[in-house]
Formats: structure tokens, sequence, C-alpha cells
């Protein structure tokens, strides 16, 4: 191990990541349902995401929305293949949102080993390429929102974000720098670095994560990359507690097993609960009910049964009733 460097680990994980096969994605004008990428200007700079329209698309209607972010070298493109998104939102009746990150050179494709593509999650992270850069990313999502309002009927009332690793920290703060726009946020394997904003009213959360993720230790604590130190993460009880006062519930939760998922919920009174956790008992950094893809002893094992996907949206689909 001591011989890896962090260009052949990402090198590893940018081969793994791109080892699914691939949905083709439009460049052209919108026709109906389908892939398409979109660009628009935010903060003086060219932006993209990926739009899917489900197979019942109509345009009269007013559509749900689910932000999906990348993971920190990531694509949207990638998350859009990799995670059967696209099936849902078919099953479902809802848009899909996969934004892009930013990358040092925005002229040249992204790359994760030589032009990685991240978020700039609220940390102090120098190794997290868009927070050293300073990249306005919750102006980025606030514009994505008018722009995707102004080109299709979405519903302002049913907007979701969720997110992997960095992607899931941008989720975390989105839910806490856009709380008008997000109803509910469902980050998976990331941190939350901003506890000091303090939103009136918070998104509901449900927050999932492994507990033998080495890149997002539930006990919180320093995190490596290979050898290169990338951050200190928080613990994941203490972090939640947090979201689980800004609801103004109990820090404190109950907790149940089955299976292989601890499940926190947190006591709001007569309330319903704002705030659960999945913690899957044994899991490492992944996507849960992806493939493995990485090596285990850089991301830990993949374990569990759960489906990230369908949870998500389970905990999301209430919301589009009311």
């Amino acid at each position: 191990m001591n011989n890896f460097n962090l260009s052949i680990l990402i090198l590893i994980l940018f081969l793994a990541a791109n080892a699914c096969g691939s949905t083709a994605i439009s460049d052209d004008e919108i026709t109906g349902p389908g892939a398409y990428r979109m660009q628009l200007d935010s903060d003086g700079t060219t932006r993209e995401y990926i739009v899917y329209l489900p197979e019942s698309f109509d345009e009269d209607l007013p559509y749900p929305v689910v932000f999906v972010f990348h993971g920190g070298g990531g694509q949207a493109e990638t998350t859009f293949n990799n995670n059967n998104w696209e099936a849902m939102a078919d099953n479902e009746g809802f848009l899909a949102i996969f934004p892009e990150g930013s990358r040092e050179d925005p002229d040249e494709p992204a790359n994760v080993n030589s032009n990685p593509q991240s978020w700039n999650d609220g940390s102090d992270r120098s190794a997290v390429g868009a927070v050293e850069r300073g990249v306005d990313d919750v102006q980025f999502i606030d514009d994505l929102i008018d722009d995707l309002q102004s080109r299709f009927n979405v519903n302002p009332n049913n907007l979701f974000a969720t997110g992997f690793s960095n992607g899931a920290s941008m989720s975390f703060r989105i839910g806490r720098e856009l709380p008008h726009h997000f109803t509910a946020i469902a980050p998976v394997a990331g941190s939350d670095w901003l506890p000091e904003v303090q939103p009136e009213t918070p998104p509901d959360l449900l927050y999932i994560t492994g507990t033998e993720d080495p890149l997002n230790p539930f006990d919180g604590g320093d995190v490596y990359l290979g050898q290169q130190f990338i951050g200190t993460k928080p613990s994941v009880e203490e972090m939640i507690g947090e979201w689980a006062e800004l609801h103004n519930c109990s820090n404190q939760a109950s907790t149940e097993i089955e299976s292989d998922i601890r499940t926190y919920t947190y006591s709001c009174g007569e309330s319903p609960e704002p705030v659960k956790m999945l913690a899957l008992l044994g899991h490492g950094h992944h996507w849960p009910g992806s493939a493995s893809l990485l090596p285990e002893f850089i991301v830990g094992p993949n374990t569990t049964n759960l489906d990230a996907t369908e949870t998500i949206w389970e905990f999301f689909k209430p919301f589009t009733d009311r």
C-alpha cells in the first residue's frame, strides 16, 4: 500500500466507475422522453447538467424533481447510468437531474485523473478542487432551478436532492442554504460541513451510510485516500443528531436492527419523523444496491442488500401527495 500514490488510486476508481454500460444522452433539442445534456450560465461560467424525462413525460403536467449529485471525481453521466434512476423515474413519473461539478480546466473534458470534477461542499478540505477554487456551487444550483423552471413544468414544492460522498455533502449544503427550494434530502456516505448554518425550516432528512466505510468513518476521524490525508470528518451520530435538533426533535435516537440495517429514529412528539438514519452494518463506501466496482482495500466491503435508489424515492414519494 505504501507504493500507491494518489494518481494510481484515482485511476483505479476511474476505470472501475466507467466499467458499466451507458444510455445515450442527447445534445439536441428536446423532443420528448429521454436524457438530455443542458447548459446554463452561472457566475460567469458555463455549467452543465443532464435531465432525464420519464417515458410518461407530458409537458402539460407538473413533475416532482430529484437532483442526484455525483461523488468527487465523478461525472453526471456515470451516475445516471449506474444507479438505476432512469428506471425509477420511468416507473414513478418524476424528472431526474444530474448536475456536473466543476473542474480545474472547464475547456477540457472531465477526467478523474487529470481534470477531476468536484463540489464545493462547504468544507475546508484543500484536497477537494471545487473547495480550493472557491466555486459557488450553491449559486449554480439556484440558477439550475431557475433554468429548469423556464424549460419544464415542475412542481416547486416537490424538489428533492440526494448524492454520494462529496455529492452527499453538497446535498447537505443546499439543504441548509437553499431550504426554501428543497422539501427533503437524502445524502449517502457524506458529511455535513456547515452546522453553523441554521435554516428556520430545514428539509426532512434521510441519511444512509455504512458502518465500515473508511472514507466516511461512522465514529468520525481522519480520512486518507492511499497515503493522502483528505480531511477529518465528524461522528455520524453527532452530525445527524444536529439535524434532529434543527427540527426541534430529540438528538437522542431510538434504534432498531433488522437484517443488516440499524435504523435510527428521533422523537418529535406528535409530529412525523423528519429525520431518519440507516446505518448499513458492515457496509463500505458504495452506493447501496449497485455492483461492487472498487477495490475493497480502498473503500471497504459492499455487503448490504438495501437498494438506495428505491429507498430514497420511497422516502421522497409521500411529499408529492401533499
